[in-house]
């Protein structure tokens, strides 16, 4: 079994990558994203430990963590946003890992890690290769703008915050070129997994 951390900034194409993987490789994907939303819910443990941290002015009527409030107390303190990731990446790379050797167990061929903090997931640890998605700022910026309706402004500050482009490629072992087609995407893909068979 082989494990691949896919990595990269916001608006670089992970999703792109990722269907090549699951369509043409059947890969199973884990989303660190998906994992965390689900710890933060009512009842589990990062939410447990979120609203212990926080307080409770970060929930809702229902009681549900409002992400924007807490991403507002979080957004430009690095204090409190290194707080949070406490209370979230332990409890999320240790599920991630528990699928994996729950897959492995399975005779899974191939499995993919996504995430846009590496080194917060530890991928290094775990992953057998790791993954830089790369795309200019212009490319990613004109995605943002497309599929979210991001101003500049918000695009200039995620930027400014997310992992720079240099510490992303001191960690990866491969990068996929994703300003080109996606038929030119799947070539690079095809390369680096030429003894994985596709479906």
């Amino acid at each position: 079994m082989k494990v691949i951390g896919i990595t990269g900034g916001i608006g670089s194409g992970k999703s792109t990558i990722l269907n090549i993987l699951k369509d043409t490789y059947n890969a199973f994907v884990i989303s660190t994203d998906h994992i965390a939303h689900i710890l933060m819910e009512k009842g589990n443990i990062s939410y447990n430990l979120i609203v212990e941290n926080f307080g409770s002015g970060i929930l809702d009527q229902e009681g549900n963590i409002n992400r924007k409030k807490l991403g507002a107390i979080v957004y430009n303190n690095p204090e409190k946003l290194l707080l949070l990731n406490s209370l979230s990446h332990p409890y999320v790379m240790k599920h991630v890992i528990d699928i994996i050797e729950e897959k492995r167990k399975e005779k899974v061929a191939l499995i993919c890690v996504e995430t846009a903090l590496p080194k917060e997931a530890g991928l290094s640890n775990f992953c057998d290769e790791i993954w830089y998605i790369h795309a200019s700022e212009n490319i990613r910026r004109e995605r943002l703008q497309k599929s979210r309706n991001y101003t500049n402004e918000k695009i200039d500050t995620i930027f400014y915050n997310q992992i720079k482009e240099n510490e992303y490629r001191k960690i990866s072992t491969h990068i996929i070129d994703n300003n080109l087609s996606r038929e030119k995407v799947a070539e690079q893909i095809a390369q680096i997994l030429k003894n994985i068979p596709g479906k």
